[in-house]
């Protein structure tokens, strides 16, 4: 029961985080508008208002079992490429959670220091391939190595059908640090290799991110 709990409170969460992504977005709606009419003026107004309540970083958003804190959102999206598989970092942020009465009971502990992080992968081969975009190790930059939460985190199959896409999000939980103080993270996925021979088919990808925080 703890455990869906958690999951759909992240799910929310992960919501919440990555909503303040669209604010520019919203800005260019608001430009093209002009040529819009009435009602459509009226709908991107509620949009934007929507979005200016989204939190940035740095800013606490109160809620009814705790807080959420979003400290550093890095959505410019890399792109790394290793034999026939295309892996895509589209989003990380580091943020803070801290829960209150039965949500904190529930759960048994009342705060939470965590990084997520949106993959996609393609396979780009006419054959199957073993690529475990889902498993990629971290090192923050406050020094904790660290791999994705089994419980909380989505599902990317490492058995990659020919010329199929993918992707989900991944939860990192801090046991050492406080999210607010990463500012880079480095990730490694392990060579992809053929789901038959199980020959490699390129290289152990390794890089790492730098996290501004505006």
């Amino acid at each position: 029961m703890k455990k869906i709990l958690l999951t759909v409170l992240f799910l929310l969460l992960s919501l919440v985080l990555f909503a303040c992504g669209s604010e520019a977005e919203g800005e260019e709606d608001a430009q093209n508008s002009e040529e819009s009419t009435e009602e459509e003026n009226k709908g991107n107004t509620e949009e934007q208002t929507e979005d200016s309540e989204s939190p940035q970083q740095g800013e606490t958003e109160e809620t009814e079992d705790g807080t959420r804190t979003l400290h550093r959102m890095w959505e410019e999206g890399e792109t790394f490429e290793t034999g026939p598989i295309v892996l895509t970092i589209d989003k990380i942020a580091t943020a803070e959670a801290s829960f209150e009465g039965e949500t904190a009971d529930m759960l048994e502990t009342d705060h939470i220091e965590y990084i997520q992080v949106d993959v996609s992968v393609e396979n780009t081969s006419d054959n199957d391939v073993t690529f475990y975009a889902g498993q990629g190790r971290m090192a923050t930059s406050t020094g904790e190595q660290i791999e994705p939460d089994l419980w909380l985190s989505g599902h990317i199959d490492g058995e990659m059908m020919a010329g199929t896409k993918a992707n989900d999000t991944f939860y990192y939980m801090l046991e050492n640090s406080e999210a607010e103080d990463v500012e880079s993270v480095r990730l490694v996925f392990s060579a992809p290799y053929d789901s038959e021979s199980y020959d490699d088919l390129g290289e152990e990808l390794d890089f790492e991110i730098e996290l501004p925080k505006e």
